[in-house]
C-alpha cells in the first residue's frame, strides 16, 4: 500500500514540471484590422444598419459633388476649358470623378478597407459607364443621362455593400483620422498646381520636366541616398529619358505636340514618383507624394487645355 502511494506521488511529481512547461495556450478571437466586431444582432437590426450605411455613403456622394464642383469652375476657366467642362459626358465624368474622391477618402476615414473601396467606387461608375456609352450612340439623352445615372447608382452601390455583407452589418467602423492627417502631401501637390495652372497651360516652359526631374539626383546626393552602381544608373537613365522629354517638347514648342509630349512627360514622371514613393528611396516620401498628384494632375491640365483649345 506503501509502495503505491510512493510510486504515485513520484509520478505526479514527475509529470508536474512537464505540464508547467507547456501552459495552457489562449487564444483569441482575430478582428478586422480595420473595425471592430460587435455582438451578433438580430436579422432587423443588421437591415437597420445597412441602410444607415447605405444612407451614409449617399450623403458622402452628394457632398463630394457639391464641394468640388467649384475646384472644377475655377481650373476650367483658369486653364480656358469652361466649354469642354460643360458639355453633357464631360459633365458627367467630372461628377463622377468628385463622387469618387469623396467616397475614397470617406471610407478610409472611417476604415474600410481597399478591396471594399474599390468595389464601393466601380459600383458607383458601372451606371454612368453604360449610360455614356448610349449617350455617345445616341439611344440616350443628356437628361436621361444624368437621370438614371444617379437613380441607377443607389441601388449599385446597395450591391457593392452586399459582396461583403458583414464589412457593412456587424462592423462598427470608427475614424481613422491619423490617415487623414498624414495625407498632407497632397494638399501641398494641389496647391502646388493651382499656383501654376493660374496663369494658364499654354505658357509652361519645356524645361519642366528637366526641372522636375533633377530634384530627385540632387535631393538624393544631398541625403547620400544614391548608393550602389545600380541606383546611380537607374537615377542617371531617369534624368537623361527626362532631359530627352524636355529638349523634344521644346522643339514642339506652341504646337499641340509640344503639348501631348510635355504632358507624357509629366504622367511618366508620376509614374517615376510612384515607384520612388512605394521603394521610400533618394527622395522623402512626402515629396514622392507631393509629386504624384502635381504631374498627374497637371498633365490632365495640359492635355485638357490642349484638347479644348
Amino acid at each position: 500500500m506503501t509502495e503505491t502511494t510512493a510510486t504515485t506521488a513520484a509520478t505526479t511529481t514527475t509529470t508536474q514540471p512537464a505540464m508547467a512547461a507547456h501552459p495552457a495556450t489562449v487564444t483569441h478571437p482575430a478582428t478586422h484590422p480595420a473595425t471592430h466586431p460587435v455582438a451578433p444582432a438580430t436579422p432587423w437590426r443588421k437591415v437597420l444598419r445597412f441602410l444607415a450605411h447605405l444612407a451614409e455613403m449617399v450623403v458622402v456622394m452628394v457632398l463630394g459633388m457639391m464641394l468640388l464642383a467649384p475646384a472644377w469652375d475655377w481650373a476650367g476657366s483658369a486653364i480656358g476649358i469652361e466649354a469642354v467642362l460643360a458639355r453633357p459626358d464631360v459633365a458627367a465624368v467630372v461628377m463622377v470623378l468628385d463622387m469618387v474622391a469623396a467616397m475614397t477618402v470617406w471610407m478610409r476615414v472611417r476604415r474600410h478597407g481597399w478591396s471594399a473601396i474599390g468595389e464601393m467606387n466601380a459600383a458607383m461608375a458601372a451606371p454612368f459607364a453604360v449610360l455614356l456609352v448610349l449617350f455617345w450612340a445616341g439611344a440616350a439623352g443628356a437628361g436621361d443621362m444624368m437621370l438614371w445615372g444617379h437613380v441607377l447608382m443607389v441601388p449599385a452601390m446597395a450591391g457593392a455593400m452586399l459582396l461583403r455583407p458583414a464589412e457593412y452589418t456587424e462592423h462598427v467602423h470608427g475614424f481613422d483620422l491619423v490617415w487623414l492627417r498624414r495625407r498632407w502631401p497632397v494638399l501641398i501637390g494641389l496647391a502646388l498646381l493651382a499656383g501654376t495652372i493660374t496663369g494658364g497651360t499654354g505658357d509652361l516652359p519645356a524645361w519642366l520636366i528637366l526641372a522636375i526631374a533633377l530634384v530627385y539626383p540632387v535631393v538624393g546626393v544631398l541625403r547620400n541616398r544614391i548608393r550602389g552602381r545600380s541606383m546611380v544608373l537607374l537615377q542617371a537613365t531617369g534624368l537623361a529619358v527626362f532631359a530627352g522629354i524636355s529638349l523634344l517638347a521644346g522643339a514642339f514648342v506652341g504646337q499641340e505636340t509640344g503639348a501631348y509630349v510635355l504632358a507624357a512627360g509629366l504622367v511618366g514622371h508620376g509614374v517615376w514618383d510612384v515607384f520612388h514613393h512605394r521603394a521610400n528611396a533618394v527622395v522623402w516620401r512626402w515629396y514622392a507624394e507631393t509629386c504624384i498628384v502635381y504631374d498627374l494632375l497637371l498633365a490632365a491640365a495640359v492635355l485638357a487645355s490642349t484638347i479644348g483649345s
